[in-house]
C-alpha cells in the first residue's frame, strides 16, 4: 500500500506540474513593467509573454496583441517558446507512461515491467521539469541583468513576471514527482517467488515478449503513418515562407505565403489569390531541393508502410518469424531515411529564412517568417524517426529456436535404452 501511495503522490505532483507548465506557456506575464523611482509612467502596465504582449491602462482596460514575428523576440524568449512546448509534450508522455505502469492500473500483469514503466515515466517527468526550468531561469537572468544595466533607461527595464515564479514552482513539482516515481521499484523478494515454476514462467515470458513486440510494432507503424501524412501536408501547404511583420513600416494589408508549388496572397478583406509557379528555376535553391526531397520522402514512407504491414507480427503475409523481423527492420530503416529526407529541406529553408531575416542588406518587405509547413515538417520528421526506430527494434528473441523440442525426446529415449 505504501508503494501505491508513493506512486499516486508522484503522479499527482507531475500532473500539477504539467498543468503549471501549460499556464506558464499561456499567460503573457513573463516580463512586467518595473516601477523604478518616480519618473516612470505608471498610467499603464506592460506585460510581455511568449505569444503576446498586453498593455493595461490606468482605467482598467487591457489591450493584447499577438507577437507578429518569432524572430523579433529576444533570444531567451525564442528559446523559451520551443523549450516550454517540448516540456509540455514530454510531460504528457511521462504521465501517460507512468499511468500505464502504475500498480493501481491493470494495463500490465508483470510487476517488473510495471516498475520499469513507472521509472521511465519518472525520468521523462524529470526531463520535462528541466526543460521548463532552463527557459525560466534564462529569462530571469536576462531580466535581472538588464535591470542593473546602467546603460538602459528606466522605461526599458522590466520586472520578473508571475510566469517566472509559476515556472520555478512547476519545475520543482515535476522534479520531485519524477524522483518519487523513480523510487517505486518492486521488492527484490519478488524475483524468487516464481523459481519453482521456471517452465511456465518461460512460456509466459515468451508470450509477454511477443505481445510487447506486437505493441511496439503497432506503435511504430502508427507514428510513422502520422509522420507520412504530415509530410504530405508539408508538401501541399503553401506556407513555407510567410510575410514577416516588422515594426510599423511594413504593409500589413496583405499576407504573402510561399510554398513549393504556389504562392498565395491574402488581402485584409479576407480574399485569397493563389498562383502556381510557372517555372521551377525561379525558386530559390532551398525550395528547389525541397520539392525533390519531400516527394522522395513521401514515396519512401509509402514503401516503408507497405513493408511494415507485410512484416508485422499481427499480419499473416509471411509465416517465418525471422523473415518477418527482417522485413519489419527494413521498414524501420525506410522510415528513418524518409524522416531524414524530410528534415533536410525543412532545416535548410529555415536556415535560409533566418539568415535573410538578419541580413542588413535586405529591406523589410523582402524578409520572410518561418511558415507553418516548417514546424509541421519538424514534427513529421520526428515521428518518422521515432516510428522507424521502434520498428528497427522489433527483433525476435535470440533463444527462441536454440533448443528445439524434438531433440529432448531422442535423448531421453537413448538414456532409457541404456538403462534397460
Amino acid at each position: 500500500m505504501g508503494l501505491i501511495a508513493r506512486q499516486i503522490v508522484g503522479l499527482v505532483l507531475c500532473i500539477v506540474g504539467f498543468l503549471g507548465v501549460i499556464i506558464v506557456c499561456a499567460i503573457p506575464m513573463w516580463r512586467v513593467t518595473s516601477f523604478i523611482q518616480a519618473n516612470i509612467v505608471t498610467a499603464q502596465i506592460i506585460w510581455d509573454g511568449l505569444w503576446m504582449n498586453c498593455v493595461m491602462q490606468s482605467t482598467g482596460q487591457m489591450q493584447c496583441k499577438i507577437q507578429d514575428s518569432l524572430l523579433v523576440l529576444s533570444q531567451d524568449l525564442q528559446a523559451a517558446r520551443a523549450l516550454i512546448v517540448i516540456s509540455i509534450v514530454v510531460g504528457a508522455l511521462g504521465i501517460f507512461v507512468a499511468l500505464l505502469g502504475a500498480r493501481f492500473t491493470g494495463h500490465m500483469e508483470n510487476e517488473s515491467s510495471k516498475a520499469k514503466l513507472v521509472i521511465t515515466g519518472g525520468v521523462i517527468c524529470i526531463i520535462s521539469g528541466v526543460l521548463c526550468l532552463i527557459p525560466v531561469s534564462w529569462t530571469a537572468a536576462t531580466i535581472i541583468s538588464d535591470f542593473y544595466n546602467p546603460l538602459l533607461i528606466s522605461s526599458e527595464k522590466r520586472e520578473l513576471g508571475a510566469a517566472i515564479y509559476i515556472g520555478w514552482g512547476t519545475s520543482g513539482l515535476l522534479l520531485i514527482g519524477g524522483s518519487v516515481l523513480c523510487t517505486t521499484c518492486p521488492p527484490q523478494d519478488d524475483r524468487y517467488q516464481y523459481q519453482p515454476y521456471s517452465a511456465s514462467r518461460s512460456a509466459e515470458g515468451r508470450k509477454d515478449t511477443a505481445m510487447v513486440s506486437v505493441k511496439r510494432q503497432m506503435l511504430g507503424l502508427i507514428l510513422a503513418m502520422i509522420g507520412f501524412l504530415g509530410v504530405i501536408i508539408v508538401c501541399a501547404l503553401p506556407m513555407w515562407r510567410v510575410t514577416a511583420f516588422i515594426g510599423a513600416n511594413i504593409v500589413t494589408a496583405q499576407i504573402i505565403w510561399e510554398g513549393l508549388w504556389m504562392n498565395c496572397v491574402m488581402q485584409s478583406t479576407g480574399q485569397m489569390q493563389c498562383k502556381i509557379y510557372d517555372s521551377l528555376l525561379i525558386l530559390p535553391q532551398d525550395l528547389q531541393a525541397a520539392r525533390a526531397l519531400t516527394v522522395i520522402s513521401i514515396v519512401v514512407s509509402a514503401f516503408g508502410i507497405l513493408l511494415a504491414i507485410v512484416g508485422g507480427k499481427c499480419t499473416n503475409f509471411m509465416e517465418d518469424e525471422v523473415s518477418k523481423a527482417k522485413v519489419a527492420i527494413a521498414s524501420g530503416v525506410m522510415f528513418i531515411i524518409a524522416g531524414v529526407l524530410c528534415l533536410i529541406p525543412v532545416c535548410w529553408s529555415a536556415n535560409a529564412i533566418i539568415r535573410d531575416f538578419y541580413n542588413p542588406l535586405l529591406t523589410e518587405a523582402q524578409r520572410r517568417e518561418l511558415g507553418a509547413s516548417l514546424y509541421i515538417g519538424w514534427g513529421a520528421a520526428a515521428l518518422l524517426l521515432l516510428g522507424g526506430g521502434l520498428l528497427c527494434s522489433s527483433c525476435p528473441p535470440k533463444n527462441e529456436d536454440e533448443y528445439p523440442v524434438k531433440y529432448s525426446q531422442a535423448r531421453s529415449a537413448a538414456t532409457s535404452k541404456a538403462y534397460v
